[in-house]
């Protein structure tokens, strides 16, 4: 992914069983429906974890890596690319 943003956004989640599923996320003014989560992973952060997402948003076209942190409960919009 080229366009890489690092910036906050708002997000629609649930969290149960200890997963975390995303439903739809805000940015800049749009909303962005998440048709599937391609891959979730975790990055050691301080004392605690920060978790990636990789999600396709077909009504926008946009791969996007999404990421939740543990320490300041913050969402943010880490890259995107548009596809085809």
């Amino acid at each position: 992914m080229n366009n890489q943003v690092f910036e906050n956004i708002e997000v629609v989640a649930f969290f149960h069983d200890l997963r975390i599923d995303i439903i739809k996320f805000k940015w800049k003014n749009d909303v962005y429906n998440i048709s599937k989560v391609n891959s979730r992973w975790k990055i050691p952060k301080a004392d605690s974890y920060e978790y990636h997402f990789s999600v396709l948003c077909d009504r926008q076209k946009v791969v996007c890596e999404l990421s939740y942190s543990l320490i300041d409960f913050k969402w943010q919009l880490i890259q995107y690319e548009l596809y085809l």
